[in-house]
């Protein structure tokens, strides 16, 4: 009788270590690989919207409007700086006397924002000026002393003696009853004050702009 074949061995189960590790390295392969550290070093970085707006230029600044650069008076050089008056003496340079004389021409020359005349506002304030003339005149005054020029958009007011760079305003202010300002609003841009030696220029759109020469009366 011959002995029973023998039965094949079964196989023994992988260990769980074993199967565990071969898992993690299957996993491995499927995962994408990671950049090198110098590769992502080098390659450069796509810019956040952000990035990308700020690096943008800023955009250039809007023109003035044309208005706001028409309100704007152009005037020729002065010979000295607005708040000084002068006086500009006959022994200043020629060049100087020449400012002057562009300077206290452009200051009676009538600019588009202006007002116009009026003139019921000039016929009032012409014998108030005259009496105040003769009140405030240190010398002989000159007949017929106020009268209207350059279109009506000048009071030069003759003296004997005593034009200042205050008396333009003084006497619109103290004897006249009115101001600058007022004499602005009815289109008179200049006051001035004319005596045997000096001739003072009040601008009425700006009190401080004030500007005394030599003008002998002739």
């Amino acid at each position: 009788m011959q002995p029973a074949p023998a039965r094949p061995r079964a196989r023994r189960a992988a260990p769980p270590a074993f199967a565990l590790a071969l898992g993690l390295a299957v996993l491995a392969c499927d995962e994408p690989r990671a950049p090198a550290p110098g590769a992502s070093a080098s390659a450069p970085a796509a810019p956040a919207p952000e990035a990308a707006a700020s690096a943008a230029p800023a955009p250039s600044a809007a023109p003035a409007p044309a208005t706001a650069q028409a309100a704007k008076r152009e005037m020729p050089p002065r010979p000295v700086p607005i708040g000084s008056s002068g006086p500009i003496q006959p022994s200043a340079p020629a060049e100087q006397q020449m400012m002057a004389i562009q300077y206290t021409l452009a200051m009676v020359s009538p600019q588009p924002t202006d007002p116009l005349v009026d003139k019921a506002y000039l016929e009032g304030i012409l014998p108030k000026l005259a009496a105040a003339a003769r009140t405030a005149d240190k010398g002989k005054t000159p007949p017929d002393p106020v009268k209207a020029t350059k279109g009506n958009r000048k009071i030069e007011v003759d003296m004997g003696k005593g034009c200042t760079e205050r008396t333009p305003s003084n006497l619109l202010a103290q004897r006249a009853g009115s101001s600058l300002q007022a004499a602005y609003d009815a289109g008179i841009l200049v006051v001035s004050c004319h005596d045997s030696l000096w001739e003072c220029h009040q601008s009425t759109r700006d009190p401080d702009d004030v500007l005394c020469h030599a003008a002998p009366r002739r």
